[in-house]
């Protein structure tokens, strides 16, 4: 555990907590055209993160949260957190340092304070997975685990679990993420609005994982990319562009006006069949801009491209979702006849 020099600073965590219920009633105030009231889908965020204090200081809670939590649990101490198995003899005592160090007693204070409950993120969980349920009939839904982990990990998925780590989604206004060094284009998006949105997408990811190798084109990285967005987006209806994309709106807006520029550029320049990983990585990373765009675009606006030329293909043909999420990258971009 690095050990930041960083002081706890009160922000307005009531404020905050108030905001997000209102994007939460924005989540499920659907008028989607589909009604997912008889989805059998109800997301009750269990709160590890408190579990996890308890069994710090009880040797009787560790052995529950074993039981509960199950191989998440193990995954967390290993995978996560790097404290070992929690089998070991000196874990309990290990675990008691963790949660009693500096960067993690800020964080776990700062995550109650923001967070005292998880009603809200019930709620617009709960509407986003229904629309997922309601488009892919045969997905699993997963549980949902809200963790701390001292500011490592955002998300972390199992087979069946999604973990939320609540300290990487404070506020983009926080000034522990200033101290911690975190560039302040990562901040914008660590703000609780971003959690439902975050979660489903890294579901979907996991669920129709494309193997990216030495052959992968710039195009089916975009693709790809396009077809998740275009899945967020039907999830959560009432959810505006900017939250959904992660963009501000000055950088919606940039990619609605250099929308033909961006789709010009990487038809002269050959890029779009390009298997250069380097080059590839530079154009779909996260980044407080596109290398080969203006300091005005934001990071991976390739991306936004796919999702376009996704949404052509979608209003041309009527598939189902699980039908988009297995075509090929050249099929959809023939087919759509996109032409910014």
């Amino acid at each position: 555990m690095n050990n930041y020099n960083i002081k706890l600073i009160t922000h307005h965590s009531s404020l905050i907590t108030l905001l997000f219920t209102a994007y939460c009633l924005l989540f499920t105030a659907c008028n989607s055209g589909v009604n997912v009231d008889d989805i059998p889908v109800a997301i009750e965020v269990q709160r590890f993160d408190k579990d996890l204090q308890a069994a710090a200081e009880d040797t009787l809670a560790l052995s529950v949260l074993r039981e509960r939590y199950g191989d998440f649990f193990e995954y967390y101490n290993t995978g996560l957190i790097g404290i070992g198995n929690s089998h070991s003899p000196l874990y309990q005592t290990i675990l008691s340092e963790f949660m009693n160090s500096h960067v993690v007693k800020i964080a776990y204070r700062e995550v109650q304070q923001v967070f005292p409950d998880e009603k809200a993120l019930n709620v617009a969980l709960t509407g986003g997975f229904k629309h997922l349920k309601y488009y892919f009939p045969d997905m699993v839904i997963p549980e949902v685990y809200a963790y701390v982990s001292g500011f490592n990990e955002a998300i972390m998925l199992t087979d069946s679990v999604i973990g939320v780590g609540l300290d990487r989604f404070l506020s983009d206004t926080c000034s522990l993420y200033g101290q911690l060094d975190i560039p302040r284009y990562q901040q914008y998006n660590m703000r609780p609005a971003r959690i439902p949105t975050e979660c489903l997408q890294a579901w979907v990811r996991s669920e129709y994982y494309v193997e990216t190798g030495d052959e992968s084109t710039l195009l089916q990285e975009m693709i790809y990319g396009g077809k998740i967005s275009y899945v967020n987006e039907l999830c959560f209806p009432q959810a505006a562009d900017t939250l959904l994309l992660g963009y501000t709106t000055q950088q919606l807006n940039w990619c609605k006006e250099n929308e033909a520029f961006m789709w010009t550029y990487l038809l002269e320049n050959r890029e779009l069949y390009n298997t250069n990983q380097f080059t590839i990585h530079k154009y779909v990373s996260d980044a407080p801009y596109t290398s080969y765009f203006a300091q005005e675009s934001p990071g991976k606006a390739v991306l936004w491209l796919g999702y376009r030329i996704v949404e052509a293909y979608m209003k041309r043909h009527n598939i189902t979702l699980p039908e988009l999420m297995q075509l090929d990258a050249q099929t959809i971009l023939k087919e759509s006849r996109y032409n910014p």
